[in-house]
């Protein structure tokens, strides 16, 4: 039996690609994440349901998909990237310009495909591979820069610090609502770094 394959991502046809991602965002932005459907996808796009099942397994993984390229657009990575000699400077503007600015109104989608990825084995591993992971990384080589200029404690690990930010966000995201704003921001940076600075 010759053995199956995954599809190679290289070989979609970009304008294909590009509606159902455009369609899955806006129906996950307009119509309320729990009514988007491979179905729905497919007749706002203008495709067969069989174009998307041949690229994504689930509508989760569609969604995360265009998730991620809406970020990958608005050059998220950058925005999670800057590295001046003041990390509490840095920190602040990451937060604002990341989780209020590249984020945005999209949290609700964000807040979805966690709890989706709570029964969806693959999707999880997708979000923490494509998603979470490569951005725990990039704000642990920030923390990392920040303890070689004595601005955190050097024995505190990077990815434990991570934990102690963005548990806040997420914790307002998911569990306690409330405003998602500037003085949100800049609070959870001033407590967390109460934590982090050198005693």
């Amino acid at each position: 039996m010759t053995p199956s394959h995954a599809p190679d991502p290289a070989r979609r046809n970009p304008e294909t690609t590009a509606a159902i991602l455009e369609a899955a965002l806006a129906m996950a932005s307009e119509s309320g994440l729990a009514k988007v459907s491979i179905e729905g996808i497919a007749a706002r796009a203008g495709v067969g349901k069989r174009t998307i099942y041949r690229w994504w397994p689930s509508k989760g993984s569609v969604v995360l998909d265009a998730w991620a390229q809406r970020l990958e657009d608005l050059s998220y990575e950058d925005l999670q990237s800057a590295q001046s000699d003041d990390f509490e400077g840095d920190l602040k503007q990451m937060l604002k310009d990341s989780w209020l600015g590249a984020i945005g109104d999209s949290r609700p989608v964000l807040a979805w495909l966690i709890g989706e990825a709570q029964h969806d084995p693959d999707l999880a591993i997708e979000l923490r591979d494509r998603l979470i992971g490569p951005a725990r990384d990039r704000m642990a080589a920030r923390i990392r820069h920040a303890q070689e200029k004595g601005q955190v404690a050097p024995d505190i690990d990077p990815y434990r610090a991570i934990d102690l930010i963005y548990a806040q966000l997420y914790y307002r995201l998911l569990v306690a609502p409330g405003p998602h704003d500037e003085a949100f921001t800049e609070s959870v940076a001033d407590l967390a770094l109460r934590g982090l600075r050198p005693r």
